[in-house]
């Protein structure tokens, strides 16, 4: 209900003040969070209009990403660049939308604009370090979740991240011990449950890996390939 009472008191605030940025910013903060989409991003395209902001281009962008159009959220952070070129937080948000559209490329070249600006930015170096572990840079990548875990000690994502690194380098102690870390950090992700699977299923340990794919699968029941692998493991057991 603050929400609602908030609007009212800024539609009372743009009678006295019409061309207010900070109004219509916060009336479209409002209602984003009322999830009155349309309303919200009519409000931040007026603030705009009265003064950029890049505070308002990003909330903008956060509305496009909750209603899944993600190339109105590319499009509004490209925008937003051309008036902040070197702000980490825009490069960062549009690199990691790059990525959810299969755009590595574009993604990597704003994560690494992203780094340029902020160098220890936990966020960016997440992001950066998975798609150079896609590509096979599993060192580089370790080299920049090292600083990252400085910054960010008790990020699960990250000791997963770090996990599956030592995976392809095939240091399994190594991998089980950050990957148990992760799940002691965030017990409830699947994913890494289902990691935890993978590497005790290629050392042998099978009642450790049934454990893990069951509990995978017990947190995300419509990934297939935790099914399959449970199903290699278990024919393993015997």
């Amino acid at each position: 209900g603050r929400h609602k009472n908030a609007i009212d008191v800024y539609d009372e605030a743009q009678r006295i003040s019409a061309d207010d940025w900070d109004i219509f910013h916060n009336k479209g903060v409002c209602f984003m969070y009322l999830k009155q989409f349309d309303q919200a991003i009519e409000n931040f395209q007026c603030a705009n209009a009265i003064q950029k902001h890049d505070a308002t281009y990003i909330q903008l962008g956060k509305v496009y990403m909750m209603q899944e159009d993600l190339a109105m959220a590319i499009e509004t952070y490209e925008e937003a660049l051309e008036h902040s070129p070197e702000n980490p937080e825009l490069l960062t948000t549009l690199g990691i939308l790059y990525l959810r559209m299969g755009n590595n490329d574009s993604a990597f070249e704003n994560f690494g604009r992203a780094l340029t600006q902020d160098p220890r930015n936990p966020k960016t170096i997440l992001a950066a370090g998975s798609i150079l572990q896609d590509h096979n840079e599993t060192e580089v990548a370790l080299t920049k979740y090292r600083v990252a875990a400085v910054r960010t000690p008790n990020s699960a994502q990250l000791w997963n991240n770090i996990g599956m690194a030592f995976f392809s380098k095939e240091n399994y102690i190594a991998a089980i011990s950050c990957l148990k870390r992760a799940l002691y950090l965030a017990p409830f992700e699947w994913i890494i449950a289902y990691n935890l699977g993978l590497v005790h299923l290629h050392t042998a340990q099978y009642a450790s890996a049934v454990h893990f794919f069951s509990a995978a699968i017990n947190l995300n029941r419509s990934y297939a390939s935790s099914y399959m692998y449970l199903a290699i493991t278990l024919s393993r057991l015997d």
